[in-house]
């Protein structure tokens, strides 16, 4: 039974007209749901929202059962199913998010500690380049242009490709990488076994390596934050050069990139003065 839903819904998002990425997780996410259900009915999706809820963070858990929820109204409107049971799963509040700023020197900090070289590399281009983690990963070895010293951003999100400046020190990283670490594949950055690296690897050297050194957890896209934070406040970038580097499509998106800084505000506030004075 569980093979049949299991056909109908990729086919489904397969058929539908869905960005790569947002194909891709719910791909992940239809997977995911027919590895740890037996029956598409009310209890058996309880106990998988529970697990849900006791595996993963709020927000994730959330993610998921939304997403399948969408698609099991696809089911219920082909007439596969009678209705959708994932309506009457309890669905867990995700706490409200407050992004934390992290500076360039924190983050280099937390870089320096960090012993696998791979995961060094690929950290070094996040905070230089301020690309996505799905971009960096999708990097391919022809894409690093270091006549031009240029990045080559083919899988931008929405399809967009673009390209990115390479920092003269990321230069000499990629290089030092490339030459001595980097296993002969394809991507650019790869796994000993010549496979993509490991994003569930990838963020716990992070996360470790930052609890360690900053007693907080850094995540790959608390990175690209630095990076547009960095450029904006310390280098006065222009927030259009920041959103074109960053791969946006909307300066308001960009604008919250930027984050204050407690130095800069403590500056500001205390630049105030009478105008008799």
């Amino acid at each position: 039974m569980m093979t049949y839903y299991q056909e109908r819904l990729l086919a489904i998002i397969e058929q539908a007209d869905y960005r790569p990425l947002t194909k891709k997780a719910y791909r992940s996410d239809v997977r995911h749901l027919c590895r740890h259900v037996e029956r598409i009915d009310f209890p058996s999706l309880q106990c998988y929202g529970k697990f849900l809820r006791d595996t993963y963070a709020p927000a994730t858990a959330a993610r998921r059962l939304h997403a399948l929820s969408i698609l099991f109204d696809q089911l219920v409107a082909e007439r596969s199913l009678q209705t959708n049971p994932l309506v009457r799963v309890k669905k867990p509040v995700p706490a409200p998010y407050r992004r934390l700023a992290f500076t360039y020197d924190d983050v280099h900090r937390v870089l320096e500690t960090i012993r696998d070289e791979t995961v060094y590399a690929f950290s070094f281009l996040l905070l230089h380049t301020g690309l996505r983690f799905s971009e960096a990963r999708d990097l391919q070895l022809a894409d690093v242009d270091f006549a031009r010293d240029q990045v080559l951003v083919r899988s931008g999100k929405g399809d967009q490709s673009r390209q990115v400046p390479l920092h003269h020190v990321l230069r000499d990283v990629l290089m030092r990488y490339i030459e001595t670490i980097r296993p002969d594949a394809l991507p650019l950055f790869c796994e000993d076994s010549g496979r993509p690296v490991n994003p569930a690897k990838f963020r716990r050297v992070l996360r470790e390596a930052s609890e360690r050194c900053l007693g907080r957890i850094l995540r790959p896209h608390d990175i690209r934050v630095t990076f547009a934070t960095t450029l904006y406040h310390v280098y006065q970038t222009d927030i259009l050069t920041i959103m074109r580097l960053l791969g946006h499509s909307d300066v308001r998106t960009t604008q919250h990139y930027v984050l204050p800084l407690h130095d800069i505000a403590h500056t500001s506030v205390n630049r105030l003065k009478r105008t008799d004075d």
